[in-house]
């Protein structure tokens, strides 16, 4: 038998939407300090590779694969094996790290944040510094990066 006191308030629709939306702002922040730390984070993911072509070689940190109702978001490296070149500064990029959002039942994908990097595997100095959390969602194509990423976030769902 579960004894409660006559005095004790019952959750109503506004303590709700009250948490939801303390809920939201605490994924927000979470998010936040993830993608701020994004420079130091790097050095310590535990990186596994999933595949490579003649171009480049393609890395995630499982550990930072989060869920939020159909979407899902990962940190992923690209490594490639030949410079390229940001079109903009005309420095060299030798890899880019970023945090993707995927949105598995549209086969859709895109990204929240992206550094591009001097050197290999997110070494040496930061090229540019990219935050576009309002970007548009682009279609997976078969065989690109961006399928292997999808693969490992959304078909384990």
């Amino acid at each position: 038998m579960i004894l409660t006191s006559p005095n004790r308030a019952q959750p109503t629709l506004t303590t709700t939407s009250t948490m939801l939306t303390t809920m939201k702002k605490i994924y927000a922040l979470s998010i936040f300090a993830a993608l701020t730390l994004l420079p130091i984070s790097n050095s310590f993911a535990a990186w596994k590779e999933l595949g490579a072509n003649e171009v480049m070689v393609v890395y995630v940190d499982l550990d930072t694969i989060s869920d939020v109702g159909e979407k899902a978001q990962v940190m992923s490296m690209l490594d490639f094996k030949k410079p390229g070149v940001n079109p903009k500064t005309k420095q060299t990029v030798n890899s880019i790290i970023g945090i993707n959002e995927y949105n598995c039942p549209a086969i859709s994908y895109r990204p929240i944040e992206y550094k591009e990097f001097a050197g290999n595997k997110g070494a040496g100095k930061v090229v540019s510094d990219n935050k576009t959390p309002n970007s548009q969602f682009e279609p997976v194509v078969n065989e690109s990066w961006a399928a292997g990423v999808f693969n490992v976030v959304c078909q384990r769902k």
